[in-house]
C-alpha cells in the first residue's frame, strides 16, 4: 500500500511539480507574485461592472433579460477561474513535451473553424461544441508562446542562422496565422505575428533577418488590405473619419465621442449616453470606451496604469526566470495580455484602425477571458521560481 501511494504521488508530481513544504501544500495557490494576481483581480471586477452597464440594455431589448451578457460572463469567469489555478499548479517544464500534440490540435481546430465554424458579421471564428462556442485562435496565441520558448531555448546559438534558427518557426506560424487570416481575423494575427518578432528577437535571432522578414511579407499584408473593400475602408477613414462620419467613421467618432463626455471625472454608470443610443457593440470592442464616459480621464488613466502594472510585473518575472525557457514564456504571455490591451485602447481612442481586438479581462467574451486567464496562470506559476539569489525556492 505504502509502495502505491509513492508511485502515485511521483506521477503527480511530474504534471503538478513536486512538493516543497508542508505550509505550501497547505495554501489553495501556492507562494507567487501576488502583486500581478491582485492587479488581475482588479481588472476583472471593474469589467463585470462595466459589461453590466453596458449590456443590460442590449440584453433586455434583445432577449428580454438585462442580465443575460453578465450571466454568461460569469459562467465563463468561473470556468477561467479553474483553468487560472490549474494553469498555476502545472509543471511548466511539462508543457513542451506536449508541443507536437498541440500544434497538431491547433491547426485541426483552425482548419475546423473554416469548414463548420459558425458565421457570424461575415467572420467564422467560432467553433460550436456541445452548445460552447470559442475561438480555437485564442488557443493559437497560447501554443505560439510556448512552441518558440520551447524552441528559443533548444537552439540557443543557432538562432543566428536564418535558415537553422528563425525559418522553421516562421514557416510553422506563418501557415497557423494563414489560417486565422482566412476566417478573417486580422487583428489576431497581427498579435501573434507581433509577439513572434519580438520574441525571437529577443531570443537572439539578429535584428536584420528580422527586418528581412518584415520586408518581404509586408507586400502580402498591403495587399490583403487593398484586396478587401471593407479593410481598406477602416484604413481611409481611420485616416480621416468624420469623412465617413455615419458609415466607415461612426464606430471610432461615437467612441471618441464618449471618452470626451466622460471629461475629468466621468458622468457615472447611471449618466451614460452612448452606450444607450449610439456606441456599437459596447460591451465587447470599445469598453474602454464605456468605462471612459463613465469615469473620465481618471478612470482611463487608472485602467493604462494597471495594465502597466502587468507589464511591470511580468518583466519583473521575467529577469528573475531561473532559465531562457521559463523567461521567454515570462515574456510570451506578458505580450498575449499587454499588446492586445494597447490594440484594443488606440482603437478606442482613434489611434489605430477599428480591429475586432477584445480588452483583455474587461471586454464581454468567454475565450479571450479563459486564454488570458491561462496565461497569466503560467506566469503566476513562473513567479514562483526564482534565481536561488532572489530568496524563492525553485520548485
Amino acid at each position: 500500500m505504502s509502495r502505491s501511494r509513492t508511485q502515485n504521488t511521483a506521477q503527480m508530481s511530474l504534471v503538478f511539480g513536486p512538493k516543497t513544504t508542508a505550509k505550501n501544500n497547505t495554501r489553495l495557490l501556492p507562494a507567487g507574485d501576488w502583486v500581478l494576481l491582485a492587479i488581475v483581480s482588479g481588472i476583472t471586477l471593474i469589467g463585470l461592472v462595466t459589461v453590466y452597464s453596458a449590456s443590460s440594455l442590449i440584453g433586455e431589448k434583445t432577449y428580454q433579460d438585462s442580465f443575460y451578457f453578465i450571466k454568461r460572463q460569469l459562467q465563463w469567469l468561473f470556468i477561467s477561474a479553474f483553468a487560472f489555478f490549474l494553469a498555476s499548479r502545472i509543471n511548466i517544464g511539462r508543457l513542451r513535451k506536449g508541443i507536437i500534440p498541440a500544434a497538431v490540435l491547433v491547426f485541426a481546430l483552425l482548419f475546423a473553424v473554416l469548414i463548420f465554424g459558425a458565421q457570424i458579421n461575415g467572420a467564422r471564428r467560432w467553433l460550436n461544441i456541445a452548445g460552447i462556442a470559442f475561438q480555437p485562435s485564442e488557443l493559437a496565441k497560447l501554443f505560439t508562446v510556448i512552441y518558440l520558448a520551447h524552441y528559443i531555448d533548444k537552439k540557443g546559438a543557432k538562432l543566428g542562422h536564418f535558415i537553422e534558427g528563425a525559418m522553421p518557426p516562421l514557416i510553422l506560424i506563418g501557415l497557423m496565422s494563414m489560417l486565422i487570416l482566412l476566417e478573417p481575423d486580422f487583428g489576431t494575427t497581427v498579435v501573434i505575428l507581433s509577439i513572434t518578432l519580438l520574441l525571437l528577437f529577443l531570443g537572439g535571432v539578429p535584428l536584420k533577418q528580422l527586418f528581412a522578414v518584415a520586408a518581404v511579407t509586408l507586400p502580402f499584408f498591403i495587399y490583403r488590405v487593398i484586396s478587401s473593400p471593407y479593410r481598406l475602408e477602416r484604413i481611409t477613414t481611420f485616416l480621416n473619419p468624420w469623412a465617413a462620419a455615419s458609415e466607415g467613421g461612426y464606430q471610432v467618432i461615437q467612441s471618441q465621442v464618449a471618452l470626451g463626455s466622460g471629461g475629468l471625472t466621468g458622468t457615472g454608470l447611471a449618466g451614460v449616453k452612448q452606450v444607450l443610443f449610439f456606441l456599437p457593440e459596447p460591451h465587447t470592442d470599445f469598453i474602454f470606451s464605456v468605462f471612459g464616459e463613465a469615469f473620465g480621464l481618471i478612470g482611463t488613466t487608472l485602467i493604462v496604469l494597471l495594465f502597466s502594472g502587468i507589464l511591470w510585473r511580468g518583466a519583473n518575472i521575467a529577469l528573475k526566470a531561473e532559465n531562457p525557457y521559463r523567461r521567454i514564456l515570462a515574456i510570451g504571455f506578458t505580450l498575449i495580455v499587454v499588446l492586445p490591451a494597447l490594440l484594443n485602447m488606440g482603437v478606442a481612442t482613434g489611434l489605430l484602425p477599428t480591429k475586432g481586438l477584445p480588452l483583455p479581462f474587461m471586454s464581454y467574451g468567454g475565450s479571450s477571458l479563459l486564454s488570458n486567464s491561462i496565461a497569466i496562470g503560467l506566469l503566476y506559476n513562473i513567479s514562483r521560481t526564482r534565481k536561488k539569489k532572489s530568496g524563492w525556492a525553485a520548485s
